[in-house]
């Protein structure tokens, strides 16, 4: 088994692309877990986590970044990344993306029904908890920061992960295409988030 890690920061701050070059490297990665989010108890949320992530190298995607001090405590000698974006630029990309979709586990992280309309109350949360994560892991060693359009490339992550031979080949990144543009559109993105909230009955 690899050493693990631990990608917290949000949706939508190239956690995918990031995914996709840890796979390239060997690592196999776990995603989302609403489970996480069923625990009242720390100590039984740790028990669940160290249970869950025996066969995993590293995991991504929300809620994971919510649980940074219980994976830290579980497994303080893995490599964390935090990745982040320009904070209008995330809120832009999470609009486009999950519109007026009324997620449960988005209600429960955030607060609010949905990202679109909720702009300011997303935004803060965003902000707030990479704040937090970035005073938790100040002057660790095995923290990085990732930032979308910046160093995010294979030289980067690498070094940081003591991997000697480095890809040559471009890191991974969303591609766009037509139909990943359809959600810039007001009317498309409502008659999309109708759909789901009927379908899945969101309230």
């Amino acid at each position: 088994m690899k050493q693990k890690v631990f990608i917290v920061g949000f949706q939508k701050t190239g956690t995918t692309s990031l995914e996709q070059a840890l796979q390239l490297l060997g690592y196999s990665v776990y995603g989302g877990d609403k489970n996480l989010m069923k625990y009242n108890d720390t100590a039984d949320l740790k028990r669940y986590i160290k249970k869950t992530l025996t066969d995993w190298d590293a995991v991504q995607d929300m809620p994971w970044p919510l649980f940074y001090k219980e994976l830290y405590d579980v497994y303080p000698d893995a490599k964390y990344i935090l990745t982040i974006r320009d904070t209008d630029k995330w809120i832009r990309s999470m609009v486009t993306y999950f519109a007026s979709i009324r997620f449960p586990l988005h209600r429960k992280i955030y607060g609010v029904p949905c990202a679109e309309g909720y702009e300011s109350r997303y935004k803060a949360f965003y902000e707030n908890n990479n704040r937090e994560i970035l005073k938790f892991f100040e002057n660790k060693s095995n923290f990085l920061v990732m930032e979308t359009g910046k160093n995010f490339n294979y030289p980067v992550l690498c070094s940081f992960l003591n991997i000697e031979q480095v890809p040559q080949d471009e890191f991974p990144h969303a591609r766009n295409s037509k139909k990943r543009k359809l959600p810039n559109y007001k009317l498309y993105r409502k008659l999309r988030s109708l759909y789901w909230n009927y379908k899945k009955k969101y309230e």
